[in-house]
């Protein structure tokens, strides 16, 4: 895709400062589907098929019901863009990224970008789905869109860092910009365009982590929000409207206000464009939990079998992990609900003990009120680690001390968790997922389905993005 013309000329004459983020924008509005590595592209088919199942997982819950709802009463009930899960409701860009963007962040099964400890799959497939559907983008052209989401979003991820996740959840606040730049590319904007329609995101960038305290709906807004403000921003900059230009650095922006800047990077807004894809540095969600309990169940898990220990013989447990993994888990440890029950690292322990693994199913209604899960989450405790802190956020490790009844002592140390960029999870194992999420969405159309996965494959090939709604 080339440059488009700038939709500013003869709006507004500001100079536009060639800063970090700019120089991103330049690249981005004029990247190709040519430019971009087979395993650039190999590597974002699969985690938009990974997103598809998210979203068909969490069709049902009732966040999603009531964003259904709004777009039955408040948006248009006619249009080019689709809702997974919903076959027969068709609607704008705007509603139909504001649904995807809800119901693949349900699950916590969506992916996981390390060192901006973000989830972007969850932000920039919804937008990027929605515009290509409605300006009928090739298949091409939506991987190469969602590329450039990815690159804003976990480059703006970084760059916010460690200060900023103990305070906002990141996938809202950065997941905002990389919707609103994934958008923009489809768009055919400008660098200056572009940058237009990423200050505007910008300074909608909101979410905070009180809904983990009262187990409420808000994460599920956070995206749903973050998708379709940044469709809405990259639209608006097609008409004319103009954002901030120094959105992430300037004296009043994002880094300023929202981070202490101190624990980040500031060059790698443009570092190595071209040469290191954000895309390759995610992960496959292989639990269904909050991604700062994986190292420890993949550590639990390996001791258990290794040393032939059951879930009865355990007497406490130590969870060895970093400073942002207890800031946001200790907030979940009542474990109310299902999904607050995916954010407190005892119950999640309990389950994983308990069932040898912390699959979907696993987590459910009847689990909660488990006397024996309950008492086991008793006995799990978080210790700050400091080589564990050290190492994060590039990476997320984690340890386990586990003492038996008996009084025998036993410890496992992670570095790799299933599912990071180090232990992959094969094209088997996510089409595996892939249908197991979906049959707990209750979309049980395996001809459909299974077509749905060969497309997915054959992403580049696609003439239009439709046909994703099952």
């Amino acid at each position: 895709m080339q440059n488009g013309t700038s939709k500013l000329d003869g709006i507004n004459k500001i100079p536009v400062p060639h800063t970090p983020v700019f120089n991103l924008a330049s690249w981005a509005s004029s990247l190709t589907f040519a430019d971009l590595p087979s395993e650039v592209v190999g590597r974002t088919k699969s985690f938009y098929l990974d997103w598809l199942a998210s979203a068909a997982a969490g069709r049902n819950h009732v966040s999603v019901a009531s964003m259904v709802n709004l777009t039955k009463t408040q948006g248009p009930m006619t249009g080019k863009c689709e809702i997974v899960g919903f076959s027969d409701l068709t609607t704008s860009p705007i509603f139909a990224a504001l649904v995807n963007g809800a119901s693949s962040h349900v699950v916590e099964q969506d992916d996981l970008h390390n060192s901006s400890m973000m989830h972007p799959a969850t932000v920039v497939f919804p937008a990027a789905l929605a515009v290509a559907q409605r300006v009928g983008a090739h298949g091409k052209d939506f991987i190469t869109a969602c590329v450039v989401g990815y690159e804003f979003a976990c480059r703006f991820g970084e760059r916010l860092g460690k200060s900023h996740y103990s305070k906002f959840h990141t996938t809202a606040t950065a997941g905002i910009v990389g919707a609103a730049a994934a958008a923009s590319y489809l768009l055919h904007h400008d660098a200056a365009t572009m940058l237009s329609a990423v200050g505007t995101a910008g300074t909608q960038a909101a979410g905070l982590w009180q809904f983990l305290l009262d187990a409420t709906h808000s994460k599920q807004v956070h995206t749903a929000k973050a998708a379709s403000d940044g469709v809405l921003s990259a639209y608006l900059a097609d008409s004319g409207l103009l954002g901030p230009h120094e959105i992430l650095e300037g004296k009043r922006g994002m880094v300023a206000t929202l981070s202490s800047g101190q624990d980040s990077n500031p060059s790698i807004v443009d570092k190595d464009l071209g040469y290191q894809w954000s895309v390759m540095g995610s992960s496959f969600k292989w639990h269904a939990s909050c991604r700062h309990t994986h190292p420890s169940v993949d550590a639990l898990l390996s001791l258990m079998e290794a040393e032939g220990v059951k879930a009865q013989d355990i007497s406490d447990i130590e969870a060895h992990t970093y400073k942002s993994a207890i800031e946001i888990l200790s907030l979940s440890e009542k474990a109310d609900t299902v999904h607050q029950s995916k954010f407190s690292m005892g119950f999640v322990l309990a389950v994983a003990a308990h069932r040898g693994s912390a699959k979907i199913t696993d987590f459910t209604e009847e689990a909660l009120f488990e006397p024996e899960l309950r008492q086991f989450q008793k006995r799990v405790r978080m210790v700050l680690d400091e080589k564990i802190e050290n190492a994060f956020p590039e990476k997320w490790l984690g340890k386990v001390v586990v003492v038996t009844k008996t009084g025998q002592k036993f410890e496992k140390e992670v570095e790799v968790v299933k599912g990071d960029p180090g232990w992959t999870l094969t094209s088997e194992e996510l089409e595996a997922k892939f249908l197991s999420l979906a049959d707990y969405g209750k979309i049980n159309d395996t001809p459909k389905l299974s077509e749905t996965i060969e497309r997915v494959w054959h992403l580049e090939d696609q003439e239009n993005m439709l046909g994703y709604a099952f």
